[in-house]
């Protein structure tokens, strides 16, 4: 009878006015887990605090039942970014004194497009963890993939921002390097959206 009950229940939380039920909120998350993982292991650098990370996401926004529907991926991404970056917290603020005098050589609308974020998707995760330190692919994930802007990026990482630049542009480096090495085509390294 549970799953009568359970059945029963849905239907009640999701006639609350366009609010994703607990259960929407649980099916998005298995329905992300990949990327979600993916975002969180590049991130962490590591398979378990990534589970880790996106099962803690999951709670957290299972919490929050007033989420809209057409929110829903992006809370999911954005629970899942933030509970990867508070495990791997002191291994950010450790790579960050590799920038301190670095320069960034970047602009401040430089993102990935789809097609380089699709093309980063399929490179094996141990590569970008080998090539880059927890600033520089948090800053990739938050800045690149994700398109927040390099003051959002130094807000949640709490790194100054030029810091965070000089990080975001040893990522874009090595992924043009890489593209370059794999023959990979790509429309000028870079896609000025915000």
């Amino acid at each position: 009878m549970e799953w009568f009950h359970s059945t029963e229940r849905e239907q009640t939380e999701r006639t609350k006015g366009g609010l994703a039920s607990s259960v929407e909120i649980r099916s998005a998350f298995a329905a992300q887990r990949d990327y979600l993982y993916w975002i969180a292991l590049l991130i962490t650098g590591d398979g378990a605090l990534a589970d880790l990370a996106v099962v803690n996401a999951s709670a957290l926004s299972a919490n929050y039942s007033s989420v809209f529907r057409d929110w829903l991926i992006g809370w999911a991404t954005y629970a899942t970014v933030r509970a990867a970056v508070r495990e791997v917290r002191d291994q950010i603020s450790a790579s960050a004194s590799r920038y301190v005098d670095s320069s960034s050589e970047h602009c401040d609308d430089d993102v990935l497009s789809d097609d380089q974020i699709m093309s980063l998707r399929n490179v094996d995760p141990r590569d970008i963890l080998a090539a880059l330190d927890p600033l520089a692919r948090s800053a990739l994930v938050l800045r690149g993939i994700q398109h927040a802007s390099i003051g959002d990026c130094a807000l949640l990482l709490d790194v100054p921002r030029r810091i965070i630049g000089a990080a975001y542009g040893q990522a874009l480096r090595w992924n043009s390097e890489r593209t370059d090495a794999d023959g990979v085509p790509h429309e000028d390294r870079v896609d000025s959206r915000l």
